[in-house]
């Protein structure tokens, strides 16, 4: 049985690419293999199959925080009351 291909043209910024293929070579692998392999990852699970998100690791735990998030909502409310510890927000030492 043959399967139908089709060859797909993208534009990545030269030195991306550059760095991206040698990776890849040192790897053992091709950016056709990688991009065909998340393609597969896309299909079977109907979503980008890596995390994109335009915050670092620490920020994104402190969003995850329920403690955190109570207090800068109360922040941001206005909410009078006591104040919240940077080691409550936190979670520092």
């Amino acid at each position: 049985m043959t399967t139908a291909v089709e060859q797909l043209r993208i534009r990545v910024p030269a030195a991306r690419a550059r760095k991206a293929r040698a990776i890849l070579n040192d790897l053992g692998t091709d950016t056709g293999s990688v991009v065909n392999m998340l393609f597969a990852q896309i299909v079977k699970q109907r979503a980008i199959p890596f995390r994109v998100a335009d915050t670092d690791p620490e920020t994104e735990e402190i969003l995850r925080d329920p403690a955190a998030m109570a207090a800068i909502n109360a922040h941001k409310a206005g909410l009078a009351g006591r104040g919240y510890t940077m080691e409550e927000v936190f979670g520092e030492d």
